[in-house]
């Protein structure tokens, strides 16, 4: 009875805001959920099979298509928009449903384990992401190792060619570890198990406590992170009983094409060394703008600057814009790279000639801000 009295005035709240509000009402009925029911997210899991996808990168646009993929077995609901704390989670899961797909931050990861009870769990990466709230990398893996020990049921899929991930699946008791042949991590000189150096050859890793990337069951090409996130989501997919559906490389990279002052424009989110620097090697135009922002959802801090190398700008035309800029410009400067400042996208895009094309990497203030224009 608690339950569904807290869902009807969740669903009111709802209503209200999208009526009378304006607003998208997309988190606001799982928040009043909650505080009215707090159990609410464990009561509306048990009766269908969650999933849950975590990482630092690509949880929305891998759980979109994962999304996709599980729907073929049945109804399906996803919190789409990406809101991924538990209030997300509680709205998606408002609705009558046979599979839950949920996209989870990675420090409410633990908590949403414990109390959803997934079937499986999908671990794409972990790596440095605004240090002010998510702390280094390894607390963060610390806490997942804790959570899946505690979760025998449970299938954690995940890319063992991140050493936090092969750490992480060490402790899991049914698990699926996928390689794609290897490759650096920009925080992977300390081994998380045990806290001695890695030791590196080419793009693999070993310790001698046995964490490495060539334990695994299966082995794929190697390929963008766009691809390997494909693959994973096919594989929990092929897991949970679906079968394979081919997506492309765009599907997964959060991408807005858009004509500003009559010049092609393509925008993509880029929002910590990881994203950047697998931004930074995808480049094709010669026509590059960059546009840096340091508010909470961004990171205040922005010395991770100097974790990317940016040396693929080198003999490109760049201007740079945002509320650090000159964070950026001087970062740039320091690579020996040439750029030019701007106050905003369409003065930054009037500096290149009629028949540019224009690629543009943007924060996540500044990118959502862009595509809702």
């Amino acid at each position: 009875m608690r339950l569904t009295l807290s869902l009807l005035v969740a669903r009111i709240a709802a209503w209200a805001s999208r009526t009378v509000l304006r607003r998208s009402g997309q988190a606001l009925p799982g928040k009043v959920l909650l505080k009215l029911h707090p159990k609410a997210i464990s009561e509306l899991s048990a009766k269908r099979r969650v999933i849950l996808v975590s990482g630092t990168n690509g949880k929305t646009s891998t759980t979109k298509v994962l999304t996709e993929i599980i729907s073929q077995l049945g109804e399906t609901v996803s919190n789409r928009t990406g809101s991924n704390l538990d209030r997300g989670s509680a709205s998606a899961l408002m609705e009558p449903s046979k599979f839950a797909v949920l996209e989870v931050d990675e420090l409410y990861l633990p908590k949403m384990i414990e109390q959803s009870k997934p079937e499986i769990v999908l671990l794409l990466n972990l790596s440095r992401d605004q240090l002010h709230r998510m702390h280094e990398v390894r607390k963060v893996c610390d806490r997942w190792k804790a959570a899946v020990k505690n979760a025998p049921e449970t299938t954690f899929i995940g890319d063992v060619d991140d050493p936090f991930i092969a750490a992480v699946l060490m402790c899991a008791a049914k698990r699926i570890r996928i390689s794609f042949g290897g490759r650096r991590h920009l925080d992977g000189a300390v081994c998380p198990s045990c806290g001695l150096y890695l030791k590196w050859s080419q793009l693999n890793f070993k310790c001698s406590c046995g964490l490495s990337n060539s334990d695994y069951e299966m082995k794929l090409q190697s390929g963008s992170a766009a691809y390997r996130n494909c693959e994973l989501a096919n594989i929990v997919g092929s897991n949970a009983g679906a079968k394979r559906l081919e997506f492309s490389s765009s599907d997964l990279e959060r991408t807005v094409e858009k004509q500003i002052n009559g010049l092609a424009t393509t925008i993509r989110l880029v929002k910590n060394p990881a994203s950047w620097s697998e931004a930074l090697t995808s480049l094709s135009s010669q026509n590059i703008v960059l546009i840096l922002n340091a508010r909470e959802v961004d990171g205040i801090d922005t010395s991770w600057l100097w974790d990317v190398s940016f040396e693929n700008l080198r003999g490109r035309k760049i201007i740079v814009c945002g509320e650090r800029a000159i964070d950026l410009v001087h970062r740039l400067h320091v690579a020996g790279i040439d750029s030019d400042t701007e106050t905003d996208l369409n003065h930054a895009v009037k500096r290149f000639s009629g028949n540019a094309e224009i690629e543009v990497l943007a924060a996540y203030t500044a990118f959502f801000s862009l595509v809702t224009l």
